[in-house]
């Protein structure tokens, strides 16, 4: 069994974390903790997550993050799914 690290650093031996940071701002989060196929589809013609409504993006956070469920004065809109550029 390889661990996260050694999985993730399989797919950033192309996908630099510089283009990562830019993009969806979870990476940054779970870069050591989760396996990039996790919730990403390993060469897929699309991205699953790029084709997810906001419900759908939502509910993928939510199948790890199970206590927010449960959690009344959580809102998941408050959570931003893009990293603001400066």
């Amino acid at each position: 069994m390889y661990t996260v690290e050694q999985q993730n650093s399989v797919c950033m031996s192309c996908h630099l974390p510089e283009q990562l940071q830019k993009a969806f701002w979870p990476h940054d989060v779970h870069v050591t903790k989760v396996t990039c196929a996790s919730c990403h589809s390993l060469h897929p013609q699309q991205d699953t997550m790029q084709t997810l409504s906001e419900k759908g993006r939502i509910k993928i956070c939510v199948d790890c993050h199970s206590d927010q469920r449960t959690n009344p004065h959580f809102n998941p809109a408050s959570v931003p799914l893009l990293k603001e550029q400066p």
